[in-house]
C-alpha cells in the first residue's frame, strides 16, 4: 500500500522543462520527458531494479490505416513493499504470457499493465529507437495510473510550440522517496489559440485538400504557429485550384 507521503510525490507536478509538445495524433497533446518520469520513480521508490521494476513483452509490429508501422509492447510496473506490509507478490517475468517468479521474494506490489506504441520513423536505428520509445511510452502510462503526471493526463498542463508551459503545476514542494525537498515550478503561460487553429484548419479543410498528416507535422514542427497557419492555408488552396 502506497504511503500519504508516496502519493503526494508521485503526484507533484513536474517543471516545465519536463513537458514536451506532441502532435504526432494530428493534434496537440503535452507529453512527459521519459527521463523525468523514471527520475520521479527513483525519488519514490529508490533505484530502478531495487525499488521498483519493469518488464516488458515481446515486440509487435503491426501496419497501421496509413501504411505506417508501429512497433508494441506491453509493459508491467511493480513496486517494492514496505518491509512491514504483508506478503505482496512475486517479481513478474514474460515466459510465453505474464508468469510470477515464485521461487523469488513476493515484496513486490501487483503489476500496473499499459501498452506502449510508437511508429517507426527515419534514420539509422528506427526499429531500436521505435522499441525504445515503446517501451518508455508503456511505463508513463503505467505510471500514469499510480498518480504521476496526473495533471497532464487531466489536460490540466499544456505546452506551446516552444515547449514552454501553458500552465505547469503549482510549485509546490514535495518530499521524494530518500527524504530530500523537491520543487516543481511554474511554467510562464502560454496563449495556444494559434496551435488549436491549425489543427482545427488541417482537420476541416486540409485533410479534404487531400494534405497528409505528415505535411501538416512538417508545418507544425516551425513552432511558429501564425506562420504555420499561414502555410496550410496556401497548401489547401493550391490544391483546390490543382483540383480545377
Amino acid at each position: 500500500m502506497l504511503s500519504d507521503t508516496q502519493i503526494r510525490a508521485l503526484r507533484a507536478p513536474f517543471p516545465a522543462e519536463a513537458l514536451t509538445p506532441d502532435t504526432s495524433r494530428g493534434f496537440e497533446l503535452t507529453s512527459i520527458k521519459a527521463a523525468f518520469i523514471i527520475e520521479r520513480l527513483n525519488d519514490v521508490f529508490g533505484t530502478c531494479g531495487v525499488g521498483w521494476r519493469c518488464v516488458h513483452a515481446p515486440f509487435e509490429s503491426i501496419i497501421t490505416g496509413d501504411e505506417r508501422t508501429e512497433i508494441l509492447t506491453e509493459v508491467a510496473l511493480q513496486y517494492r513493499l514496505s518491509t512491514d506490509e504483508q506478503r505482496g507478490c512475486p517479481p513478474l517475468e514474460w515466459r510465453d504470457g505474464w508468469r510470477p517468479d515464485h521461487d523469488r521474494e513476493r515484496v513486490w506490489s501487483e503489476p500496473v499493465y499499459a501498452v506502449g506504441g510508437h511508429g517507426l520513423g527515419r534514420g539509422g536505428v528506427p526499429y531500436t529507437d521505435a522499441r525504445k520509445s515503446a517501451v518508455t511510452d508503456g511505463l508513463t502510462k503505467a505510471a500514469s495510473m499510480l498518480g504521476v503526471g496526473h495533471q497532464v493526463f487531466k489536460g490540466l498542463v499544456r505546452t506551446g510550440g516552444n515547449g514552454r508551459s501553458a500552465k505547469a503545476g503549482d510549485g509546490n514542494a514535495y518530499r521524494d522517496g530518500n527524504g530530500h525537498t523537491r520543487k516543481a515550478g511554474n511554467g510562464p503561460r502560454r496563449d495556444e489559440a494559434d496551435a488549436t487553429a491549425f489543427w482545427k484548419l488541417y482537420h476541416q479543410a486540409g485533410k479534404a485538400a487531400g494534405l497528409s498528416l505528415e505535411v501538416a507535422k512538417d508545418l507544425a514542427g516551425s513552432d511558429d504557429w501564425a506562420t504555420a497557419c499561414t502555410q496550410l492555408q496556401a497548401l489547401i488552396k493550391k490544391s483546390a485550384v490543382a483540383a480545377l
